[in-house]
């Protein structure tokens, strides 16, 4: 019957409108799961994480966090898949879509570094601790593809440091450092069994300034005979390069202020480098007056068509006028 017929459809309706709830509530319950989630590994060999759907586009407003761990002594490497591309960061800085990698210890939680765009690969990083955490980020709007993938493996072995390891005083390690002639030497030195990773993660443009880790067009590596030269034409002002290498390092416990630093200046020399540093001042060596001219004429020009577009005998009694002022 007709009646019968209605009423097995309006049952098949409802059951299927509540399968379907039952099935969006758990897919809601899952997608919560997925984009919101924290997971811990131990490291004892090789495996990789990558981004959800990868190499497709992720998707969007995730928090994805992995902890690495590894057995005491022993270090963590990471390799980034070439196939690397996320949102493009804004004015060179991942503020929206980014994957950051961080050294954690007891004491400290140390940046190695932060990556978006598609213009380069993030480098290779060996851990400073046996504990790494790496957090994806994506917020509510464009997403790109392919995403990342990392591949971790076990590094060697280091030695623990001896809590009987004498500190170095600040005038100690002052006259230490005044003593290097070049960055290498200087990564060598707080870093001598990574300092190379370190010296490959410094680099200059084709203008010979430095730019920071969220620099996204890097052309060329550092050239540390280049920096000989390049005393020459700069001057010397303390601290600021002491923080723009404390930056590179991401290290916390190495804090050091050098006598003399290369700068680039107004124009004039400073007295760095001499007992006296800290008071030097800089002395203008050269002073230019400019001479800016004065746009009159567009204002002349404007009054022209303007009286040209009116009455003929008012523009002859204000003509005068007119050039009086341009003149």
């Amino acid at each position: 019957p007709v009646s019968e017929a209605v009423g097995q459809c309006k049952c098949m309706v409802q059951l299927r409108r509540h399968f379907d709830f039952q099935r969006a509530g758990s897919e809601s319950n899952h997608l919560t799961d997925l984009y919101r989630k924290e997971e811990s590994i131990s490291v004892a060999g090789n495996g990789c994480i990558h981004s959800p759907r990868f190499p497709s586009s992720y998707p969007r407003n995730l928090l994805l966090t992995w902890r690495l761990h590894s057995p005491e002594s022993t270090r963590i490497q990471l390799a980034f898949d070439n196939q690397f591309g996320l949102e493009e960061p804004e004015n060179d800085i991942c503020r929206y879509d980014f994957v950051e990698v961080e050294d954690v210890s007891e004491t400290s939680t140390v940046i190695r570094g932060r990556w978006c765009g598609h213009k380069e690969v993030p480098p290779r990083i060996t851990s400073r601790t046996n504990h790494i955490k790496i957090t994806f980020k994506s917020d509510d709007y464009f997403v790109a593809k392919p995403g990342f993938k990392i591949c971790y493996s076990l590094g060697v072995s280091y030695p623990s440091p001896s809590v009987t390891d004498p500190t170095l005083t600040a005038e100690a390690l002052d006259q230490t450092i005044a003593a290097f002639d070049t960055v290498e030497d200087l990564l060598k030195h707080f870093n001598p069994d990574s300092w190379q990773e370190h010296l490959e993660n410094l680099y200059t443009d084709s203008g010979h300034h430095y730019r920071g880790r969220s620099y996204h067009d890097r052309k060329s590596k550092v050239d540390l005979d280049r920096l000989n030269d390049d005393v020459k034409r700069y001057s010397c002002t303390p601290r600021n390069y002491s923080v723009n290498l404390r930056e590179e390092l991401k290290l916390t416990n190495v804090v050091f202020f050098p006598r003399c630093l290369l700068v680039q200046r107004c124009g004039g020399n400073c007295g760095c480098g001499t007992p006296n540093w800290k008071s030097c001042t800089c002395v203008s060596g050269k002073t230019v007056k400019k001479y800016h001219e004065v746009f009159l004429f567009l204002l002349c020009h404007f009054l022209w068509v303007f009286m040209a577009s009116i009455d003929s005998e008012v523009f002859s009694k204000n003509f005068l006028c007119c050039l009086l002022m341009c003149v």
